[in-house]
C-alpha cells in the first residue's frame, strides 16, 4: 500500500528539515508516539525506533535512514510488523517556505494487523505532517 502526504510550512528548509530529522523528539509532539529513539547515527545514516500506541494497539518499528541534509530522508524497514516498509521525506524550498512530502510504501505481515494498521497508518501520516507544521510554528 502507498501513502503520500504533503504540506507547505511557512519556515525555512533548514529549520523544517531539523525538526523532521530529530527522531528522538517525536515522542514530545507526534500523536500516538510514546517513545522515539535514535539507535545509531553515523555520517549520513541513522537507525531509529518509533513506538506507537494507537487505541491500545502497541507497535514498534525500526528504520535505517539515509540522510541528505535539507533535501531528503530515505527510510528502509529494519524491524517491525511489516513484510516491507520504505519511504522518504522530501524537502523543497519555495521562496521562504518549505514543501514537505512524505511517501510511505508498505505491506503488513498479517490480515489482522493489515486491517488495524492500514486504517491507523493513514491517520498517523496525516497527524505526523500536521504535527511537524505545528512544531515548526512553536520553534520561532
Amino acid at each position: 500500500m502507498k501513502i503520500k502526504k504533503e504540506a507547505i510550512i511557512l519556515e525555512d528548509i533548514e529549520k523544517v528539515f531539523n525538526i523532521v530529522n530529530r527522531v528522538d523528539l517525536y515522542k514530545n509532539f507526534v500523536p500516538y508516539c510514546v517513545d522515539s529513539i535514535i539507535i545509531s547515527e553515523e555520517n549520513n545514516q541513522m537507525q531509529a525506533r518509533l513506538d506507537f500506541n494507537i487505541k491500545g494497539l502497541k507497535t514498534t518499528f525500526t528504520t535505517q535512514n539515509i540522510i541528505e541534509n535539507n533535501k531528503i530522508i530515505q527510510m528502509k524497514l529494519v524491524d517491525g510488523p511489516f513484510k516491507y516498509l520504505d519511504g522518504e521525506w522530501k524537502f523543497t524550498e519555495i521562496d521562504d517556505k518549505t514543501l514537505i512530502e512524505l511517501k510511505i510504501n508498505y505491506e503488513v505481515q498479517s490480515k489482522i494487523i493489515d486491517y488495524t494498521i492500514s486504517k491507523s497508518l493513514e491517520k498517523i501520516m496525516d497527524y505526523l505532517v500536521k504535527a511537524f507544521v505545528s512544531e515548526s510554528k512553536k520553534l520561532k
